[in-house]
């Protein structure tokens, strides 16, 4: 086996994992920055014409990257609880249930929001969730949607 070649494969697959890693981020960020202008109050046709795409395409980015509707029928995590557990990696009781911080060994685990993974975030919050009275896994809040909601809710009461 030439090992000049395998060598040169081996570099090519790692510039490839990169590039795919990079992607999957900016993809991540395009339908963070899509769903947050029709969080702001844009419709899905005025985001699809602004950004020259199919109100259909849109549709499907905001629901892929967490949607607005289902946020209505979520628990609530209140923003300054996620913050104090996301620093401390402690974890807090509140009526809705215990919300811990995700250890990093749990890679699988999933912002319910952006769709990033653990071991993508810098922290991730959780806490219980339920739907028509059955337990559901639990809805989780990383620091950077946490920081957008932080942002959001600023504005709104300003």
């Amino acid at each position: 086996m030439d090992e000049k070649l395998l060598a040169e494969a081996m570099q090519a697959q790692e510039r490839l994992i990169e590039a795919e890693h990079d992607a999957e981020v900016a993809r991540a960020e395009f339908h963070r920055a899509v769903r947050r202008l029709h969080l702001h109050g844009w419709s899905l046709r005025e985001v699809a014409a602004a950004l020259g795409l199919s109100h259909q395409r849109v549709h499907q980015i905001i629901e892929a990257a967490g949607g607005c509707r289902r946020w209505g029928r979520r628990r609530v995590m209140h923003p300054d609880l996620a913050v104090s557990v996301l620093t401390t990696g402690s974890t807090a009781e509140t009526p809705l249930g215990l919300v811990r911080a995700v250890p990093e060994q749990e890679k699988r685990e999933r912002c319910s929001f952006c769709g990033k993974h653990r071991q993508q975030l810098s922290g991730l919050a959780a806490i219980p969730a339920e739907a028509g009275g059955k337990f559901t896994g639990h809805t989780a809040i990383c620091a950077d949607c946490l920081s957008l909601c932080t942002e959001i809710i600023t504005e709104q009461l300003a």
